[in-house]
Parts: C-alpha cells; structure tokens; sequence
C-alpha cells in the first residue's frame, strides 16, 4: 500500500510553521542598520557587543552594514571584499525611506493652499 497523497509534510497547512519558517533568521532592515549607524555617528562609538558565546567569535567581529556576525577578524576583512558587503554598503547609502515618501508613493499628497488675501 501506498502512502496517501500530501500527507507528507502536514507543515504546508499550519499558517504557524509557515510565519515562523519565514522569520526566524530574517535579516535586519535597511532603516534600522541606519539607524545603528546614526547612533554610531552622533556617539563616536562603534557598536559594541559584550562576550557571548552563542554568537560566532563571541560577538566581537560584527558588520553594521550587513549585521552579521563572524568567527574571527580574516572572515570578516573577506567578506568586506565581497559582492553582498558591497552591494549592502550601496543601499545603506540611500536616503531614508520616511512616511513621507509612502504616501506619496499611494498618491496622497499634500496640497498647500495659498493664503487668502484682502482685494482693494
């Protein structure tokens, strides 16, 4: 005997597995990484992680621009030669998405009226 179609991987139904699927190792946005970055410019400061041992190289070798951690200081002076660094390094740079810009983007937007004067 066969097994019955689709019982398989019974996951494809549970809307709970499916969002946690997705977001568990999502990356941090391009607002936020700016937003690191900013903090970093009005302190003077690099953001610094205290010891950790869950975190490759216990969290001392970190990229801001693409938030990632690794083992030792060579991975990451390699991975700031790469494609993905640089491309991150690119969009980083782009202005700030604001609330602004979305409602523009949905066509709502904002009129200024002339001021009402006196006729003589």
């Amino acid at each position: 005997m066969g097994r019955v179609p689709g019982s398989k991987n019974n996951a494809k139904k549970n809307k709970q597995f499916k969002k946690a699927s997705k977001t568990w190792c999502r990356a941090r946005d391009l607002d936020q990484i700016q937003d690191d970055l900013e903090v970093e410019k009005e302190t003077g400061k690099n953001i610094y992680f205290e010891v950790d041992d869950d975190l490759p190289g216990s969290g001392q070798f970190y990229c801001v621009y693409c938030a990632r951690h690794f083992a030792d200081l060579s991975t990451l002076t390699r991975h700031k030669d790469t494609k993905a660094h640089k491309r991150r390094l690119k969009d980083v740079k782009q202005d700030k998405y604001s609330q602004d810009i979305a409602d523009f983007g949905a066509g709502k937007t904002k009129e200024v009226l002339p001021t009402v004067g006196h006729r003589e």
